[in-house]
């Protein structure tokens, strides 16, 4: 709501609160080039300032770091979407030509930097207090500080779907008992997966079993099928999981010693997708149990229901199981359930 209202006030102080029937290409052409002056560091007056007022300081302090190719996208996209809604709400009549102005009017972003956690970082993490001694700091979040990494180690799945989980959607296949991740869609709750082809299923690793991620998952049950997974980092937590990320990286480069700052949580997507494939040559599997489209076929938008028909549980399973990161040693990782479990052993 807020990045959206952003937006449409930008597009408004530069443009005025034009109908729908009226934004031609020129005034998203306009709007593209204004926001692409404005700089990335805004401090002071600069903070309350006007889209004109920044793109003219931006003009005039040419040196000055902009901001990304992808938040100007992010910003047209929202007015486009705003826009697109009225046209097919009625807004336009029928007799008034149009045609969407911001059609083909995103920037080229840069490709993404981040890198894969190699093996030494990843024993570095894993060996760190946090996993160890199962020590959490405030910035932690509780088990979201333990349990968010290691998904995302054996599940390659991004953190904003970690924290939208609720206890239901981690259950087993009706045919084969196999426990399986559910990730969708419910908007209704702030629950949003970032494409269309996010929507999947993927089997829980049986390292993570050993961990006690399934123990963890009866525990939060007693709250209701309906409970958040991770209520501290949930979407009805305004900002918990954008201060939980911030505290992550922190917790990289302060207290783990990874300084390069191109590895991030998401490196340990890059590093589950780099496992799959020395697990799986299906291409096609890969990418529906990572949640990405290749943009080679249509028909690679297959979504959680569907990988189970195609697929089956078992097939799911094998590629997932197979997933290893060689030279990682996990066996002093200890989570809050595991080290009950294991207490006197």
């Amino acid at each position: 709501m807020h990045e959206y209202g952003r937006a449409i006030e930008m597009f408004i102080q530069l443009h005025g609160n034009l109908r729908v029937s009226e934004m031609r290409r020129s005034h998203a052409r306009t709007f593209r080039e204004a926001l692409q002056l404005v700089p990335k560091q805004r401090k002071g007056a600069l903070l309350k300032a006007s889209l004109p007022e920044l793109s003219e300081y931006g003009r005039t302090h040419p040196s000055l770091p902009k901001v990304s190719p992808g938040t100007v996208n992010k910003q047209l996209g929202a007015v486009q979407a705003i826009a697109g809604w009225g046209h097919h709400a009625g807004l336009v009549p029928e007799d008034v030509p149009w045609s969407d102005p911001f059609s083909e009017m995103r920037l080229e972003e840069e490709q993404s930097e981040r890198e894969p956690f190699d093996a030494r970082d990843l024993q570095t993490i894993f060996n760190a207090p946090l996993f160890t001694e199962d020590k959490l700091p405030i910035g932690a979040k509780g088990d979201a500080g333990t349990w968010l990494p290691l998904l995302a180690l054996f599940a390659g799945a991004r953190q904003a779907e970690y924290a939208g989980l609720r206890v239901s959607d981690i259950r087993e296949d009706e045919e084969t008992g196999i426990p399986l991740m559910w990730f969708t869609r419910d908007t209704k709750a702030g629950r949003r997966l970032k494409t269309k082809t996010s929507e999947r299923v993927v089997p829980v690793h049986p390292q993570l079993a050993r961990l006690g991620f399934l123990d963890y998952v009866t525990a939060q049950r007693k709250q209701g099928e309906r409970a958040w997974l991770f209520p501290t980092v949930a979407p009805d937590q305004k900002g918990a999981l954008s201060a939980w990320s911030k505290w992550w990286s922190r917790y990289l480069r302060n207290h783990v010693g990874i300084n390069d700052r191109n590895k991030v949580y998401h490196s340990f997507r890059h590093g589950f997708q780099d496992a799959l494939r020395r697990t799986t040559p299906d291409e096609e599997l890969r990418d529906a149990l990572t949640g990405r489209s290749s943009g080679k076929s249509v028909g690679r938008t297959y979504g959680a229901k569907e990988m189970l028909r195609r697929w089956g549980a078992r097939t799911l399973k094998r590629a997932v199981d197979d997933i290893s990161y060689p030279g990682l040693d996990l066996s002093g990782v200890r989570t809050s359930k595991s080290v009950k479990r294991t207490r006197g052993t």
